[in-house]
C-alpha cells in the first residue's frame, strides 16, 4: 500500500506572507503611475473630482490584479507544486531522505553529501511549460587537478544533459523528461568519492560560498534596483527584471 505524505505533515506554508510585498510593491508603482496619466488625461474634459474618482480607479485595478497575482502563484501554483512533489517519480527522492523544504525543493544529506534537487519551468510554446529539472550537490575539489575528468565522467550519466561545478556545488542538469531522477545524484556522488572531492554540510556552505554568492546576488540586484520616491521612511523602489 502506497504511503500518501499529508500536507500537513511537511510543515510547508503554502502563502508565504514575507512575499506579499514582492507583488504589492510593483502593484502600487504601476498603479500609481497609470492612476496619474488617467488622472491628467481625463482631467481635460472632467471636472478635478471626476479625474481624481477615474484615477483612483484605475489604481485600484492594478492592485487587485497585484493581489490576485500574488494568491495565484502563493497559494495556487504552489499548493499544485508540493502535491506534485509529494507523488510519481519525486517520491523516489523523498525515499532516499530529502526533504520538501520552503522553497519547494528537495534537501538533505545523500551518502554524506548534501543535496538540493529543484524544478524550474521552461517555456515550450504559448501556454505551454515543461518541467526542468536540476540537482546540486555540495562539495569542493582538495585539488582542481583532474577534477574536469570528474565533471567529463558526470556529463556522460545518461539522464544528464549537463553538469557544472561553482560556488561550491556541482550542479546537475537534466535531461528532459527524464523519468530516473536518483541513479544521476548516486552515481555523481560515487565519483566524487572516487576522486576524494570532499562533501560539504549545507552550514559549512553557508559561511563561505553561501556568503560569496549572496554578495554577488546583491550587487547584481542593486545594479537593477532604481529609485521611484523615498519620504522620511517611505522608500519605494523598481527592481528591473534579468534579462
Amino acid at each position: 500500500m502506497t504511503h500518501r505524505i499529508k500536507m500537513t505533515d511537511t510543515n510547508i506554508k503554502i502563502i508565504r506572507k514575507e512575499k506579499f510585498k514582492e507583488y504589492l510593491f510593483p502593484g502600487m508603482i504601476g498603479g500609481f503611475l497609470l492612476g496619474l496619466f488617467i488622472f491628467l488625461f481625463s482631467i481635460i474634459d472632467n471636472s478635478f473630482k471626476e479625474s481624481v474618482k477615474m484615477g483612483m480607479g484605475w489604481m485600484g485595478i492594478i492592485l487587485l490584479f497585484a493581489v490576485i497575482g500574488f494568491f495565484s502563484e502563493e497559494w495556487y501554483q504552489r499548493k499544485r507544486k508540493l502535491k506534485k512533489l509529494q507523488s510519481g517519480k519525486y517520491r523516489e527522492l523523498l525515499n532516499l531522505g530529502l526533504k520538501i523544504n520552503n522553497d519547494l525543493d528537495l534537501a538533505g544529506n545523500i551518502n554524506d553529501f548534501y543535496v538540493k534537487f529543484y524544478l524550474d519551468k521552461k517555456y515550450v510554446k504559448p501556454n505551454k511549460y515543461i518541467d526542468k529539472h536540476y540537482a546540486n550537490i555540495y562539495c569542493f575539489p582538495q585539488s582542481f587537478e583532474g577534477f574536469q575528468e570528474v565533471i567529463d565522467r558526470i556529463k556522460n550519466i545518461p539522464e544528464v544533459q549537463n553538469a557544472g561545478w561553482g560556488f561550491g556545488t556541482l550542479t546537475l542538469i537534466y535531461e528532459e523528461n527524464t523519468e530516473n531522477l536518483v541513479s544521476p545524484i548516486e552515481l555523481s556522488i560515487d565519483y566524487l568519492k572516487e576522486a576524494s572531492i570532499l562533501p560539504l554540510s549545507k552550514s559549512e556552505w553557508d559561511k563561505t560560498f553561501g556568503k560569496e554568492l549572496k554578495w554577488e546576488r546583491e550587487k547584481e540586484e542593486k545594479a537593477r534596483t532604481k529609485q521611484i520616491l523615498k519620504i522620511g521612511k517611505l522608500d519605494i523602489k523598481y527592481i528591473k527584471n534579468k534579462n
